[in-house]
């Protein structure tokens, strides 16, 4: 909940009151519905004790600004004593603030706690990514604290005059394919993918950049610049070179480029006296055409 509630049509602002309630329940759900409390001990579970001792009421507002330190130094009482909350309540809640940011920098905002899938996937990322040695950074920091980014930066050199222009639509076989071939000798076939899961968001959006001005510069076509220019403030390239794909596959040059492969695919013949070059070469240049008409 963030603050409104309702559908899209009918949305209604909730008072600071209520969105302090609403923020205490998300506490509560997480509590039950990720680190394991008890649904009918939530307010009394030794976690929920130690969170409210110190004043932790507040999902948003208190416990995702908690550090290790402050879960570390977590008290409850029991038999009228003060003593620390047991060890593994307190792996329980940093590898659920871990989780939380970890989850948070993916997706570039925070988590529904009443995400029923949400158990899962904190038991797979606890049992497969988190590291309890690792300091917890709070996802914010870690967008500007990013290895991912700085790796491709320093480590990776794409260069943009491996990509040639596109300006004839009966070339658009060949074009195709030599793109694809030269994302794929950068290691960047994922940017046209419109299945690709991205996991870093920062290195994901400065190799879209560069991409994107590649496109800029190198689709002289009228219907591809189009395209292209269309989606400058996104520039999600994996869309643009759908629609590129889309329209040139579709385009009359190309139609009629296919045409005339396929013309020249049922009329010669090996034995016509008109290939002057050698049995292997005729096999080569006739799959060559095969693969450009298909």
């Amino acid at each position: 909940m963030s603050g409104t509630t309702g559908t899209a049509s009918t949305a209604v602002t909730l008072s600071p009151a209520e969105e302090k309630r609403a923020d205490e329940d998300r506490l509560l759900t997480a509590l039950v519905n990720v680190c394991g409390v008890p649904c009918a001990h939530c307010r009394t579970h030794p976690i929920a004790l130690a969170l409210k001792r110190d004043v932790i009421t507040q999902f948003n507002m208190d416990f995702i600004h908690l550090t290790t330190a402050d879960i570390d130094a977590l008290q409850c009482e029991k038999s009228g004593a003060l003593v620390p909350l047991e060890l593994n309540f307190k792996m329980i809640l940093r590898a659920f603030l871990a989780f939380y940011h970890h989850q948070s920098h993916k997706k570039r905002g925070g988590i529904n706690v009443r995400d029923p899938t949400l158990p899962v996937q904190f038991k797979i990322f606890r049992n497969s990514e988190y590291d309890p040695t690792k300091a917890i950074t709070p996802w914010g920091l870690a967008i500007t604290h990013n290895k991912g980014l700085s790796d491709w930066n320093r480590l990776v050199k794409p260069d943009a005059q491996d990509f040639k222009p596109f300006g004839e639509a009966n070339g658009w076989v060949d074009y195709k394919e030599v793109f694809m071939i030269t994302l794929e000798a950068q290691n960047l076939m994922h940017l046209v993918d419109t299945s690709y899961v991205v996991v870093d968001e920062d290195a994901h959006k400065a190799q879209q950049k560069f991409l994107y001005k590649v496109l800029r510069d190198n689709m002289i076509h009228h219907e591809a610049k189009s395209i292209v220019k269309s989606h400058s403030k996104t520039k999600d390239t994996a869309l643009i070179w759908h629609l590129i794909c889309k329209t040139c596959d579709k385009s009359m040059s190309t139609s009629l480029n296919g045409d005339a492969i396929l013309g020249w695919l049922t009329s010669l013949r090996l034995d016509d006296g008109k290939w002057v070059r050698s049995q292997g070469e005729y096999i080569t240049f006739y799959e060559d055409k095969i693969n450009k008409f298909n």
